[in-house]
């Protein structure tokens, strides 16, 4: 049987975004033959949830609690927490709770889990709280004790501690809530400066490591003191001159940096302005408060925002001058504290190490082990390794620090919790003593189950411990000895695209979630290229520890010249144990270079995980296909289209669908004269308009252009031309100095912004699907619910498509308008997605980004912008959130795909061998296919602000797509010439000869009557050119409208539109010509009508959603299916209301049935069985004086439940019982629980 892991996370602190992406991650790599997950999410009031799984793989906790139908309605698009709801009562919580998952208490816990893990940070994570309640409640835990917990949190409380344990610490003041005001705000200054000195750090005394963070230099001064003082108190001094000054963009992005959980104040927060307060609770109260403030002038100029979460003290301490570094320690089975590799951090002077440095791949360097020394990183080991020890940690710590260029070593921040994404400190170094993180995680549960059984003392709570130990270790025991044949998949991850460090995400996330699988084996490959020289690939396998580095250029140094360091060999010696118990029979340390031609012999297929060139470019899969390796994604020649925006665009155009006006424009066009390109640009498109490059990832160098001077800074950092400012180029595009550019392109993709054109509803999407290979060998397109993309910024970045805790995605979109249901709306969005598929050949699976439109009429425009045949794969991107809502865990959809290129390859038609003795042919030369650009046309263009927007329906663009041409040129014609006289000549005598005027007078008179009587017989068939107004036929059903369009001598052309379960099949939607328009007798008329026939909806699984009530609103979602209750059966064991099996008509539907995959069709009824905990009341057993082995089968059959049985006794069976609570004969309702007490002696009063 599986240990039952309840996975805490989320919580109320400031951190809640990095503990739910860290609990997904638990979740996702927990190892499926030893554990069942049980994910508990904790809300900001610490109450805990029973998660519906499929919320796991949302991009943030905003985008599902609170649910958007329940939070606050936002003018510019903000999304809260559940803070920003204001104060809630109890049942309003209850049913918000209902909507994700169901509401658990602390004494169900032993029922539900044997083990909690807990990825909780900050407040009641890591300060010893909820600790304490598990302990209570009899439930091991994963980390270190209540004590420890307590120490971990609190960095004044620590710092005090260390100090006095002789571990060195930098000079340091601690500042209290309520003595930072007037007068003591220069003292405070004074003081710090004299004892402390420059530079300084603030920083909260409970809080994360890289929150309420500042660094001040000298320059700074006393107003930059006491602004980071405040900011660590999370308080806000703004003058409202300061706002007054701000544009409108920026005053909703300075509401939008206020309102931030982590860089902000966040909410509920106090305003204050003089003598009146006001208590805020959402960004668009804030923002209409500001907003009222400037309307009045003469008020106090000052406006002071406190946050309601706050802090009680802040420290003050020197700047630490040296290499900074983190160190995870932990527990051996021998019990030694042992210290892995600790990792500098390399970043530029006096730069924090912020959220985004820490998790988005690419944004820092972080070096393994530390660049120091051997010596002076054993020292540091050593360190830590005493503080664990003398702090009282447990199980593992995660200790930071700093190594000065003078040899000392300051320990500034040990945390009991460590950050758990794929990328943290927590699995990047334990994978240097060849663990993944699967198996990492399986080690941390069993030291904690050690370390709790050591830890409680009580027998009872020994016992549980040992026990589920004891049962992991057989299971462990059982998992080595079998013999199991699993599918090999080698994972190709980096490249040298400019989305390299997000396919290291993918590939890494990929990897994970087969790793923890029951039928695949994956083996990570690295791509990447020969210095100079882009086109020469070279592969690698990676071993465990360089997949996880931090991103695809470390990965790439470490290959080119892989080395081992001694304190390496030192700790993988200090945990053999570990690594023999937990790692793989045969893992590796070091980077083996392959060649194509060894991956079969690695591999039975390959999942592309590489973004952009190459890969998404049918390159990969051109060297795949002949080595017979299935692979994910379409096909090579798909694949070809879809990396080329400006191709891609012009294939959806053919096909009819809607798409935006491009210019792809070259390098040659812009060194001709810049002024006169600018020129150009400006008359196409006005602005703003979209600058892009044409074939890199989908957020590379996406700009939304809107003045000359960023269409010029665009151009120069892209085409590079001499003399060019860079700095102040990037400035003008507000690149951080981090942020890459796609340099050395010879194009630049420009587009005309899509606009709302007067539509009710405008909104940008990601659309998801998964293809599938029907019985007929037929492909079929299952597409996903779209997603509503939110850009904190102009454009969507990098972060909020792939960074957990950044991006906003609703899922799904919000479609729906006041007159069109969301099910109307997203069918024919639907639709349109798979058009566009269908247009360009996708296979497998992918991505479709676009804009939707919904007018008052009823029409829907779905304009798409680019289609990703290799979706980004990371854990917090938008398709695992679709890919959830459709019934599919990311294991599950990840096999999905591979299943699909599996059957591609083995039904693929084999390749004709020619005869052995038949003469080859010449070669000829392979076409060569070049790019098609248009030209600016060589015009006087008169600058607009905006160009007029684009009303006809059909596709807007620049110039007709130019087929590829040969790079070879046609053989010359080589006949003579004719002579001019000769031409001349003949010409004259043509037109003196009486044969021409002749034949030319036949052909005037042949077209006059012609004319005539084409004229006669129009007249005649639409009734002498009488026109009459057609009427509105929407809203009308198809016989009714064929009714009124024989009395009016119309022809009515029926087509079919969506499905919609909430109107009847067959009534008019749409029509054209529009109501109103003159038509004449005989004239078509086109009328859209609702579909009869219903899609099919897949039936979620009842994992994670046995729940009735979440369960029948989550299938209304989907599909607007209906629920009811058929019968419920009574069952002591199992929460009330949960699902048992559930009826389709007449047919019995079990879980079995809808893993295997169970559709139904959209608007149906189902029939549910449930059960039912309490159906009135029962009277407790009179067993008093009897012996427990007697009663205990007898007390199944008394719907009832036995509590905690007391009494130590040396046989249970044969003891007897002395009491019961409650008595015997007391009504109690059914379900509940009694406690029984045992003695060895037959109680007084007994026979």
């Amino acid at each position: 049987m599986s240990i039952k892991v309840g996975i805490f996370f989320g919580g109320p602190s400031r951190e809640r975004e990095i503990s739910f992406a860290g609990g997904r991650t638990v979740y996702d790599n927990l190892d499926k033959e030893l554990f069942e997950a049980i994910p508990i999410f904790v809300d900001s009031f610490r109450r805990w949830y029973l998660l519906d799984w499929h919320y796991l793989y949302r991009g943030t906790v905003r985008d599902f609690f609170p649910p958007i139908d329940l939070a606050p309605k936002s003018a510019h698009g903000f999304q809260v927490y559940q803070e920003s709801l204001g104060p809630l009562d109890e049942l309003s919580l209850e049913a918000m709770g209902r909507r994700v998952g169901r509401r658990i208490r602390r004494h169900e816990l032993p029922e539900l889990i044997d083990v909690a893990f807990l990825a909780l940070h900050g407040e009641y994570g890591e300060d010893g709280q909820l600790q304490k309640e598990l302990e209570y409640a009899g439930i091991p835990y994963t980390g270190s004790g209540v004590r420890a917990s307590e120490i971990g949190m609190d960095k004044a409380l620590q710092k005090e501690l260390m100090a006095n344990l002789g571990f060195a610490a930098p000079a340091i003041r601690v500042i209290t809530k309520g003595d930072f005001d007037g007068s003591r705000v220069t003292e405070h200054f004074a003081v710090c400066e004299r004892e402390i000195g420059w530079p300084m750090v603030v920083r909260p005394a409970r809080q994360g490591s890289s929150i309420g963070v500042s660094i001040l230099a000298q320059s700074d001064g006393l107003e930059a003191f006491e602004r980071s003082v405040n900011a660590a108190f999370f308080r806000e001094v703004l003058p409202v001159s300061e706002y007054e000054a701000r544009d409108a963009y920026e005053r909703l992005e300075y509401v939008r940096q206020l309102s931030d959980l982590r860089d902000g104040i966040a909410f509920p927060l106090d305003a204050r302005r003089g003598d009146h307060e006001l208590t805020l609770y959402t960004p668009d109260e804030l923002f209409d408060y500001l907003e009222a403030a400037v309307a009045a002038p003469g008020q106090d100029p000052l406006i002071v925002f406190t946050g309601h979460q706050s802090e009680e003290r802040v420290i003050v301490e020197s700047f630490i001058d040296g290499k900074e570094f983190s160190c995870i320690v932990v527990r051996t089975p021998e019990g030694q504290a042992v210290a892995l590799p600790p990792t500098e951090i390399v970043k530029p002077s006096n730069e924090l190490f912020d959220y985004r440095s820490k998790y988005m791949p690419g944004r820092s360097r972080k070096v393994t082990p530390i660049e120091l020394p051997t010596d002076r990183i054993q020292a540091i080991r050593a360190e830590c390794e005493r503080l664990f020890t003398e702090l009282g940690f447990q199980v593992y710590a995660r200790i930071d620090g700093f190594h000065t260029p003078g040899g000392g070593i300051y320990l500034n921040d040990p945390n009991t919790t460590s950050g758990m994404m794929p990328s943290s400190f927590f699995f990047h170094q334990a994978a240097e003593i060849g663990l993944n993180p699967s198996q990492f995680l399986t080690f941390i549960i069993r030291t904690s189950l050690r370390e709790r059984g050591m830890q409680w003392g009580g027998p009872g709570a020994m016992e549980v411990a040992d026990e589920l130990g004891h049962q992991l270790d057989a299971a462990l025991d059982a998992q080595r000895a079998a013999v199991t044949t699993k599918e090999r998949i080698a994972v190709l991850l980096g490249g040298t695209s400019f989305e390299r460090h997000i396919s290291v995400e993918s590939g890494r996330n990929v990897y994970e979630k087969l790793s923890s699988s029951e039928g695949y084996r994956p083996v990570p490959v690295f791509l990447t290229a020969a210095p100079g020289r882009p086109a020469d690939w070279q592969l690698y396998q990676l071993p465990i520890n360089l997949l996880l580095k931090d991103n695809a250029d470390d990965i790439r140094d470490k290959v080119a010249k892989p080395t081992e360091h001694s304190v390496v060999a030192d700790i993988r010696l200090a945990c053999a144990s570990i690594t023999a118990r937990f790692a793989d029979p045969d893992v590796v340390f070091q980077p083996r270079p392959l060649t194509w031609q060894e991956l079969p012999a690695l591999a039975d297929g390959v999942f592309i995980a590489l973004h952009g060139r190459p890969g998404e470019d049918g390159q990969v899969q051109a060297k795949l296909e002949p080595l017979g390796l299935y692979y994910n994604g379409s096909g090579i020649a798909s694949s070809r289209i879809t990396i080329d925006k400006y191709a891609t665009l012009h294939t959806l155009a053919d096909a009819g669908l809607l798409v935006t006006q491009q210019w792809l424009a070259t390098a040659a066009e812009f060194a001709a004269g810049p002024e006169a390109f600018f020129d150009a640009v400006e008359a196409r498109f006005g602005y703003p308009l979209i600058a892009k490059p044409v074939d890199d990832g989908c957020s590379s160098a996406v700009k939304l252009i809107k003045s000359r001077p960023e269409l010029l800074a665009y151009c120069h950092l892209t085409f590079q031309p001499a003399g060019m400012d860079t700095a102040r180029c990037r400035q003008q595009m507000k690149l951080a100095a981090k942020d890459e550019w796609p340099i050395g392109k010879d194009t630049i993709l420009f587009e005309k912004a899509i606009t709302a054109a007067g539509a009710d509803k405008f909104l940008e999407i990601t659309g998801g699907m998964l293809t599938h290979r029907g019985v007929d060998g037929n492909r079929r397109y299952e597409v996903f619910e779209p997603s509503e993309t939110l850009a904190g910024g102009e454009v969507l970045s990098l972060e909020e498509k792939f960074l957990a805790g950044e991006g906003q995605n609703l899922t799904p979109a919000r479609l729906a308008t006041d007159d069109y249901s969301y099910d109307y709306v997203a069918g024919q969005v639907r639709a349109d997605l798979e058009r566009a598929a269908r247009a360009v050949g996708i296979e497998g699976y992918c991505r479709i980004d676009a804009f939707v439109r919904v007018f008052a009429d009823g029409r829907v425009e779905t304009i798409p912008i680019e289609i990703n045949s290799l979706p980004g794969m990371t854990p917090a991107t938008a398709i695992f959130h679709q890919a959830a809502l459709a019934g599919y865990q990311p294991a599950e959809f990840i096999d999905r795909i591979l299943q699909y290129g599996k059957s591609r390859r083995d039904t693929a038609p084999a390749a004709p061998t020619p005869p052995a003795a038949a003469p080859q042919p010449a070669p000829v030369p392979a076409a060569v296919t070049v790019s098609a650009a248009t030209t600016p046309q060589a015009t006087e263009v008169v600058f607009t602000d905006a160009a007029p927007e684009e009303t006809s329906p059909a596709p807007a663009l620049s110039a007709p797509y130019q087929p590829p041409r040969p790079a070879y040129d046609a053989p010359p014609d080589r006949s003579p010439l004719p002579r001019r006289e000769g031409l001349l000549n003949s010409t004259i005598a043509l037109f003196k000869s009486s044969y021409f005027w002749k034949n030319a007078g036949a052909a005037l008179v042949f077209l006059l009557l012609c004319f005539l009587v084409l004229r006669v017989g129009l007249n005649w068939y639409t009734s002498h050119g009488k026109s009459t107004e057609l009427p509105n036929f929407v809203g009308m059903m198809r016989t009714d409208a064929e009714d009124l369009g024989d009395k009016m001598g119309l022809k009515i052309e029926f087509e079919k539109g969506p499905f919609d379960p909430n109107r009847p099949a067959g009534e008019v939607v749409l029509q054209h010509p529009k109501a109103g328009s003159g038509v004449k007798k005989n004239r078509s008329i086109f009328l859209t009508i609702l579909n009869d026939e219903a899609p099919l909806i897949r039936l979620p699984s009842l994992v994670g959603n046995y729940d009735y009530t979440n369960y029948s609103d989550r299938i209304a979602a989907i599909g607007h299916i209906k629920s009811r209750i058929r019968e419920q059966v009574y069952d002591p064991k199992q929460e009330e209301n949960s699902i048992l099996y559930l009826y389709d008509g007449e047919r019995k539907v079990t879980d079995a049935d809808l893993r295997a995959g169970y559709e139904v069709k959209q608007g149906s009824t189902l029939d549910f069985v449930v059960t039912v905990r309490q159906t009135g009341e029962v009277e407790v057993p009179d067993i008093r004086c009897q012996q427990f082995g007697v009663v205990e089968f007898q007390l199944d059959a008394s719907n009832l439940l036995v509590g905690t049985i007391h009494g130590d006794v040396a046989n249970r069976a044969e003891a007897y019982v002395v009491r019961t609570e409650p008595a015997g004969g007391k009504m109690v309702p059914v379900g509940s629980k009694f406690d029984i007490y045992l003695s060895d002696a037959l109680p007084d009063g007994c026979e």
